[in-house]
């Protein structure tokens, strides 16, 4: 029998960061009353924790981070997650490389 490969400890913090980042994005949707707190939308949101959190984990490998800040990147960028980062880097791209602001 093939033995089962183990995953690294860090994709497993940095994936648990990002379901802690989205679980606080959306109980403030829920607070807020754009969302029920048991829908769909929970399964939705488990793609993108998992990417955020991975993305931000290899953003702060390139960076040479410890794995504590690259939790807390984990758990930033989900919290934040992709259309907010996208439209953050956008400004800055048009800020220094001009064009107009979206």
């Amino acid at each position: 029998m093939a033995e089962i490969p183990q995953i690294p400890a860090e994709y497993v913090w940095t994936g648990a960061g990002g379901v802690l980042g989205r679980l606080m994005f959306h109980a403030r949707e829920v607070q807020r009353g754009r969302r029920k707190p048991w829908s769909g939308a929970l399964l939705y949101d488990v793609p993108i924790a998992l990417g955020m959190g991975w993305s931000a984990y290899g953003a702060c490998v390139w960076a040479h981070l410890a794995i504590q800040p690259s939790v807390t990147a984990a758990i930033l960028a989900s919290y934040l997650g992709p259309y907010t980062l996208d439209r953050m880097i956008g400004r800055v791209a048009d800020r220094y490389l001009g064009g107009k602001s979206a």
